[in-house]
Order: C-alpha cells, then sequence, then structure tokens
C-alpha cells in the first residue's frame, strides 16, 4: 500500500526479498494459476491481467485514500479497470480503501463511499488503518468500530482489518470483530499483534509480479483456512440447496463463517454472533422458516443456516 508505512520498511524489504514468495502459501488452488498474493493500486499503472493471472493466486485492489477534505484524499484511477482485468483473468479479489478519520461521521461516510465504489465481483473489503490523523479527538478504536458497524449494515461479505504491526500495537487495535487480520512487516520475521492471530502478511513493497512493471506489495498466507474463506463468497446467489433431515447427523461443520441467530428469520436484527470457516456445531433440531427456507438449531436454541454452499454434516 502507498503510505508511510511503505517509506519506514523499504530498509527491511531487501531482507524480507530473500524469502521465497511462495512460503507458507497452502490454499487450494484458485481460478488463477500463480501463487503469489497482491495488493495493488494506481500506482502499478497499467497491468497485463492476462499475464499477472499466471503468477497471481489472489489480488487485492485499492479503491480509495481518506475522504473529501483530507490531505491524502484520492479515489483509485485504476479501481475499475483492476477489478474487471482480475475478473476476466480469474484472478479472484477483494478490495481496501486506506482510511484517514477525523471523527465518527468521517468513519461512517468512507465505509459508505467505500462499499459504493467497490466492484460487485469483489470478495471482501478491508480497512486499511495505518494511519492517525492531527484533528482526530476520540480513540482510533472509535471510529474503526464505527466502520465496522456501518460495513455490516450494508453487507454480509467478510470484513478484514490491516495495519502495521507497530500502529496495530500502538493503537490497541481490536480485530476480534473483523473476519480477518492482515499485518504489514517488512522482515523476515513473522508479525505479532497482541490479541489476535495474524491470517495475511505483507513483508515486502519490492515484490515483482508478471504484467506489472515496477515494485508490488506481496503477502504470505499465514493462516491458509481463514485466508480462503475471505474469497469463498459468491458474487451471484445460485438457488440455495438445504439440508432437510437430521437423519444420521451427528454434527455440523461450518465449511464457510456462518452467523448465528436468535431467529428462523435471519435479519441483520436477529444476529447474535458470527463463527469463522471450521466451526463444528452440535445441533438438536432442524425447522423451516415460513420462506421455505432450513436452519439447523443449536443446543442452545440459536440457529445456523442449513444451506450447502455454508455447512456440511457428520
Amino acid at each position: 500500500m502507498q503510505s508511510k508505512l511503505h517509506k519506514l520498511g523499504a530498509g527491511l524489504a531487501a531482507l524480507a526479498a530473500v524469502v521465497a514468495v511462495g512460503v507458507g502459501l497452502n490454499t487450494t488452488t484458485a481460478s488463477a494459476s500463480g501463487k503469489k498474493v497482491a495488493d495493488i493500486s494506481q500506482y502499478q499503472g497499467n497491468i497485463n491481467w492476462k499475464k499477472a493471472s499466471k503468477d497471481l493466486k489472489y489480488a487485492i485492489i485499492r479503491v480509495q485514500h481518506g475522504s473529501k477534505g483530507d490531505a491524502g484524499y484520492m479515489v483509485d484511477s485504476k479501481r475499475n479497470v483492476n477489478a474487471k482485468g482480475a475478473y476476466k483473468y480469474g484472478v479472484p479479489f477483494g478490495q481496501y480503501m486506506f482510511a484517514e478519520f477525523t471523527s465518527v461521521k468521517d468513519a461512517q461516510k468512507e465505509a459508505k463511499d467505500f462499499y459504493k465504489r467497490s466492484n460487485s465481483h469483489t470478495k471482501f473489503y478491508v480497512l486499511d488503518e495505518e494511519k492517525r490523523m492531527p484533528s482526530a479527538k476520540g480513540k482510533e478504536q472509535t471510529y474503526v468500530n464505527a466502520w465496522l458497524k456501518t460495513m455490516r449494515s450494508l453487507t454480509d461479505k467478510p470484513l478484514i482489518m490491516y495495519a502495521g504491526e507497530y500502529y496495530a500495537n500502538a493503537h490497541k487495535l481490536n480485530f476480534s470483530k473483523f473476519d480477518g487480520t492482515w499485518i504489514a512487516k517488512y522482515s523476515s520475521v513473522k508479525p505479532k499483534v497482541s490479541g489476535t492471530s495474524v491470517d495475511l502478511w505483507q513483508y515486502t513493497s519490492s515484490g515483482r509480479v508478471s504484467g506489472i512493471s515496477g515494485n508490488v506489495d506481496l503477502n504470505k498466507v499465514l493462516d491458509g483456512k481463514t485466508v480462503k474463506s475471505w474469497f469463498a463468497s459468491k458474487t451471484s446467489h445460485a438457488k440455495a440447496s438445504y439440508y432437510n433431515s437430521l437423519n444420521g447427523v451427528t454434527g455440523v461443520k461450518g465449511d464457510k463463517a456462518v452467523y448465528e441467530y436468535k431467529s428462523t428469520s435471519f435479519a441483520k436484527k436477529n444476529r447474535v454472533k458470527k463463527f469463522k470457516a471450521g466451526q463444528n456445531f452440535k445441533v438438536k433440531a432442524i425447522v423451516k422458516n415460513g420462506k421455505n427456507a432450513y436452519r439447523f438449531q443449536l443446543m442452545n436454541g440459536k440457529y445456523i443456516t442449513a444451506n450447502q454452499a455454508y455447512v456440511s454434516t457428520y
């Protein structure tokens, strides 16, 4: 990401570059045939996506930087062409925004603008939280919470937070209500952030990718299952296929991230908790709501989906 963080880490980039890009990538094969994970913006210029797709496994594409009135404000001029290119050549992608929060209202506005400007094929959304604005008066976490609440009201897709290792620890950022943690540290030593595990590690700003002229940020997957779940969200809605019986079922596993609800009506107001992919559940019943959608009832009386696209039985 084009930021002060990169400048601070430039001296460490050469050390990180000796680490093989493919190390630690244990996710399954996606549409793209490469192994690299890159985050990109207009600073990478005109990308040859046909070539890049041979080198990339995943991409994370910038949408905007700050909001009107901020010194660094810009809407990424390549956001649409990069999203279209990635989609055309089968590179699964998420999108991110660089935050310059000055108030709760500003955080809410940045979230709404980000969602509106993002591509419909994006798999997830990222809050790039690495800059404390001089005019900000509240705790940085207050603005993060406002952004997160706003985005949750707009989308069911995964929400990820990015930050530099030092910044995350200095501001005691809370990643627990996000669907993933993406941390920058330009070093051969993995990043550590208090209170959370790191799922994706941005380890250099001096990487190279076929079809892209100049340097590009590269990342290593540290938690393959979690990162895979970010890229698993659907871009279109097929007719759901549900489990409708508990015969032979001893439990249910979430193949993707799933929500727990207090009612068979899966309205946002009824959400209780979100579970990451891989969570196991004990169930006591299966019920159908008024719209002919089946739900598993958990031992605690709450509900999760019985949609076979999200869960499997054992």
